[in-house]
């Protein structure tokens, strides 16, 4: 049936006044048929005979009046616009080419002026457009004389699913296997069992994208089912945040290890490994503290990195959050079964709280956070190996001869334990300066830190401090001290005692040892560790040989006058004049009776003065080494220390000469500005720990 058309129609397709359509209707010889109407006589133009642009124009706007539902098949908003932008663009480009006169390059600048956005409305829908599917369009437009035809129906509106509920069950029980299986393989094997069931087939593609939608809407089930509780945790449970402005900074100290992505080089084996830092780590300011670097996690390393936060932080936290782990949880550190260990546990000593965190809830501690930060260093390191096998250096990996020989050119090799110590701490100075996000609101931890730090350590707090932390080990004094780590660690105090003694120790540090009675309740000395000698140092040693030889020798020296002038003193005033008065006896003897010589009274009266003096001049000798024969003593104020642990501390009566030194010296200014509140508190501590040893005696 041929359609006709008025000229009112065709302007509002062609969007130009009615008068206009007809000028052009007359211009161009459109056929027409005629009607009679009110008034006479109208054109109805044909829609056959029309212009190309024209029978364009008209399809386009008569789609874009046409409902959703227009057709047999039903479209979606986006279809439907997508094809009206279609139309008309299809009616520009005919509007273009019937302007043209060759035809092929009017194709090619329209296309061009398209690409260029000259319609960017049309253009944001369609994206990139060719001239042949343009030509295409105009052709499907012509042959069905619908813009709607345009739309792009593949994958539309289905009125019954593809994967329908027996389908879903078989694929998602595939799909939500533990061993996590490719999808691509799930829609395989569910395709074969769809087979065995009688069940109609799938597409891969169709099986594909519903598992991922089915996976947006129910992720947390999904990573469950293939990964487990942990990555549930981890991925989709809700985590509790914290509010940080409640917590100051000290009361809240994180501690966790983490094994280092660098080699450092072991002590014992001579070899490089990746070695444990324990860290503890101010919750409150992110300030790295106290920390300790050794081959295993272990609870004496753990403390020893406590001790050095404590001392750091110039106070003792109130809360320890600690890591789950075996180190953490040993009876040493937590004093966990304190009954049956027979040791005190060193948080309960220090008062600080402990608090454990989840198992496998790696969120819940914010040091966790820092140490991915930590990365840092580790990758700048020349012997970094990497926190996986594929993010391991290529020297690593195996047919890289070159690299090996590049790390090998360049100086690479594991650091040694004191190197790794600078750079961690070198490192972590750098970190607490840079401003941080988060609770900290762009301030450096170092700012924050030391806004809230203690005044330091009390003596009565170091004492306990270095009695829960250090090492003990019970030994035997021998001739050269006490015996441990291999070494003997000596004192003049230990040189003339022969028994067994407690001494504590830092296993990090072995510049010295404390030596306390079996008990453990006084100190007797801080023992250092006796030099090695060269065995030729005057003829093949350095200078520095024969100075630790002279040392040693002075030291030799300085114990032996202590030794000979009390028994020198004693032999003069006592044993000398008793042998010979007794020799005198024998003497007259032989020459008298055998009787016994009468003793006359002057005689006696003579040897008990005599004895007498003797004693007292022995009891008026030092019963210490004096300082000028002590070879370590170098300054006055190692005079005085020496002096002073001697007189208070041991309660050692001091000579006249000492007494008055040291009363000259408390009142220099070198006294008064390096060393007097010091001294002051040693005083009070002595003076407390004798009264407390008074009061238990009296009890």
């Amino acid at each position: 049936m041929q359609v006709r058309y008025a000229a009112q129609a065709l302007a509002l397709a062609l969007d130009i006044s009615e008068r206009a359509t007809r000028m052009r209707a007359d211009r161009e010889a459109w056929p027409f048929e005629e009607e009679p109407c009110r008034g006479g006589q109208r054109r109805l133009f044909l829609s056959s005979a029309l212009p190309e642009d024209v029978r364009t124009a008209l399809i386009a706007y008569e789609g874009s009046n046409l409902p959703a539902e227009f057709g047999e098949t039903p479209l979606t908003e986006a279809q439907r616009r997508k094809a009206l932008a279609k139309a008309d663009l299809v009616r520009l480009y005919t509007e273009a080419l019937a302007k043209a006169a060759n035809k092929g390059r009017a194709r090619e600048e329209f296309v061009a002026a398209y690409m260029a956005g000259v319609w960017p409305a049309i253009k944001d829908v369609l994206g990139d457009v060719s001239w042949k599917s343009l030509e295409r369009w105009k052709l499907a437009m012509r042959r069905t004389g619908s813009a709607l035809k345009l739309a792009d129906t593949r994958g539309g509106v289905r009125t019954a699913p593809v994967v329908t509920d027996r389908h879903a069950q078989i694929l998602l029980a595939l799909a939500r296997h533990p061993n996590r299986p490719r999808l691509a393989e799930v829609c395989r094997m569910a395709r074969e069992a769809f087979k065995a069931t009688g069940l109609p087939d799938c597409a891969d593609i169709t099986l594909y994208r519903y598992l991922k939608k089915w996976m947006t809407l129910n992720y947390g089930e999904w990573v469950y089912a293939r990964r487990g509780q942990k990555a549930w945790n981890d991925e989709c449970c809700p985590y509790i945040e914290r509010d940080y402005s409640k917590i100051g900074v000290g009361d809240i100290l994180v501690a966790d290890g983490h094994a280092l992505n660098f080699e450092i080089l072991d002590p014992e084996t001579g070899k490089g490994a990746r070695m444990e830092l324990v860290l503890w780590f101010d919750m409150a300011s992110s300030f790295p503290l106290g920390w300790e670097v050794l081959p295993t996690e272990n609870t004496q390393g753990i403390a020893s990195a406590l001790r050095r936060a404590c001392l750091r932080l110039g106070k003792f936290p109130k809360v320890a959050y600690l890591d789950n782990g075996k180190a953490f949880r040993g009876k040493f550190f937590n004093g966990v079964d304190l009954a049956q260990s027979g040791l005190g546990g060193v948080f309960q000593e220090l008062g600080v709280a402990p608090l454990f965190a989840w198992p496998y809830h790696g969120q819940s501690k914010t040091i966790e956070r820092f140490f991915k930060t930590f990365g840092e260093l580790e990758r700048w390191i020349p012997s970094y190996v990497g926190t996986s096998i594929a993010s391991k250096p290529p020297r690593l990996m195996r047919g890289e001869k070159l690299h090996r020989k590049v790390y090998e050119a360049s100086g690479g090799r594991p650091l040694t334990l004191e190197e790794a110590h600078t750079a961690i701490a070198a490192w972590f100075d750098a970190y607490a300066a840079r401003p941080q996000r988060g609770h900290l609101g762009g301030k450096a931890p170092a700012v924050v830190f030391a806004a809230g730090a203690g005044q330091g350590l009390s003596e009565a707090e170091l004492l306990k401090l270095r009695l829960c932390m250090l090492s003990k080990a019970v030994r035997q004094i021998e001739q050269n001290g006490v015996r441990i780590f291999g070494r003997c660690y000596r004192h003049p105090f230990l040189h003339s005692l022969r028994h067994p003694v407690l001494v504590r120790y830092d296993d990090q540090d072995r510049r010295s040892v404390l030596v306390y009675d079996q008990a453990g309740k006084n100190l007797i000395c801080e023992a250092t560790p006796a030099p090695k000698v060269h065995p030729a140092a005057r003829l093949l040693g350095t200078e520095d040989d024969q100075a630790v030889l002279t040392s040693e020798i002075a030291y030799k020296k300085a114990l032996e006058n202590q030794v000979t002038a009390n028994a020198r003193e004693f032999l003069d005033s006592v044993v000398l004049p008793e042998t010979q008065n007794r020799m005198r006896l024998v003497a007259a003897g032989k020459a008298e009776t055998p009787a016994l010589p009468e003793i006359k009274k002057a005689d006696v009266a003579d040897i008990e003065a005599a004895k007498s003096a003797a004693r007292a001049k022995l009891e008026a000798a030092p019963a210490y080494v004096p300082p000028a024969q002590m070879a370590t003593i170098t300054t006055e104020l190692d005079r005085y220390e020496y002096l002073f642990n001697v007189s208070v501390r041991d309660g050692v009566a001091l000579r006249e000469a000492d007494a008055d030194w040291m009363a000259r010296y408390e009142q220099t200014e070198e006294y008064a500005a390096c060393a007097r509140r010091r001294f002051e508190q040693l005083r009070t501590v002595y003076a407390r720990r004798r009264m407390a040893a008074n009061g238990g005696g009296n009890a």
